[in-house]
């Protein structure tokens, strides 16, 4: 299967067609990755993501010199979005072939200059849902944590003003 075929058959892009995802091919054209090969590696400049057409990715993040696997990227999935939006950003995680893959590279003057493409205005609809969820997975990580952290300080200093609080002050919520 071609890589317009693969697209047309990825819900995302449900009623674009065939002509708007050919284009976007022609745009972003498709690469592969062989299993155990790193595509990003954590702290490199970033200025692209994929959209994974086949196989499977890894994703890891490394601190204090310690790798952690922090989720698994499927077809139709996108990894490394951020770099659309974020200028001189840096990689936040390190993403590997688990499979032989094959992925389109989106970059950010695609998503300006492709304003009119149906396929685009998908992808970039795939995209806005792709950051909200990863939003919102973070903000309930983050206030699952600053739950234990606050019953933890509570129990062990009897602060008021702890360094949870001190978080909810400055990022909200918990």
């Amino acid at each position: 299967m071609n890589a317009t075929e693969t697209l047309s058959s990825m819900f995302i892009f449900k009623g674009v067609n065939k002509a708007a995802l050919h284009e976007l091919c022609i745009m972003a054209p498709p690469v592969s990755f062989q299993p155990g090969i790193t595509v990003f590696s954590q702290g490199d400049a970033s200025d692209v993501a994929l959209l994974l057409l086949d196989g499977k990715l890894g994703v890891e993040v490394s601190s204090a010199g310690q790798h952690r696997e922090v989720g698994q990227i499927n077809v139709g999935e996108i990894v490394g979005e951020t770099a659309l939006f974020a200028r001189e950003g840096k990689r936040s995680a390190t993403v590997r072939a688990l499979q032989t893959s094959q992925c389109l590279l989106i970059n950010r003057e695609m998503l300006v200059s492709a304003s009119r493409n149906e396929a685009m205005i998908a992808l970039e609809r795939h995209l806005l849902g792709t950051l909200t969820r990863r939003i919102r997975r973070t903000n309930q990580e983050t206030a699952k944590l600053w739950k234990e952290l606050g019953i933890q300080q509570e129990a062990n200093t009897g602060e008021s003003e702890g360094i949870v609080n001190k978080l909810k002050k400055l990022f909200g919520g918990g």
